[in-house]
């Protein structure tokens, strides 16, 4: 089944409450990934002042503020042009998912938070949450779900070494039935 024809989506925690709100026919069914954001820098970490933030992270932004006091200023970028911003120098640092720092290993980077947070939720049709199909995508997402807490597995699939995950603190989370 396509995401299309299941009607489901991944949505940051922020982003799927406003989606909720705006749209009594949808749910948040519970929460999927943490910790899934990391600070990438490009020079020496002590000298990190200003950092970029994709538009609307509020979240995160928070969580980078109460985990490192030094930052002191954030920068709202485009998606896209998020590494644009670092690569320039106009910001010290950029806050991205930790499949974007994957593909760009030149740059360090450091988990967002010490404590665990909610990245990401899943948004569900509420009438499709009844059906037999979301209880076999549910069944199919919890396997994958175990096989992408294994940091080897996973490094492989973001094609970086195991060690570049070791340090990372993301955490697929599985999703219980309800009846």
């Amino acid at each position: 089944l396509s995401a299309k024809e299941i009607n489901l989506a991944f949505y940051c925690q922020h982003v799927a409450v406003h989606t909720v709100e705006q749209n009594e026919h949808v749910e948040i069914y519970g929460p999927a990934i943490m910790n899934a954001e990391v600070i990438s820098y490009k020079n020496e970490w002590e000298k990190v002042k200003t950092v970029g933030i994709s538009q609307g992270r509020e979240q995160e932004k928070q969580v980078a503020k109460e985990t490192y006091p030094q930052l002191e200023n954030f920068q709202d970028v485009t998606q896209k042009g998020i590494l644009y911003t670092l690569e320039d120098g106009q910001v010290d640092a950029v806050i991205q998912d930790v499949t974007k720092a994957a593909k760009v290993p030149q740059y360090e980077n450091k988990p967002l938070s010490a404590h665990d947070y909610i990245s990401y939720v899943l948004v569900v049709e509420k009438e499709f949450a009844k059906t037999k199909a979301f209880e076999d995508f549910v069944i199919s997402y919890n396997q994958a779900v175990e096989k992408l807490n294994q940091p080897e597995y996973l490094a492989e699939k973001l094609g970086v070494p195991k060690e570049w995950i070791q340090d990372k603190q993301i955490e697929f989370l599985p999703l219980e039935l309800r009846q």
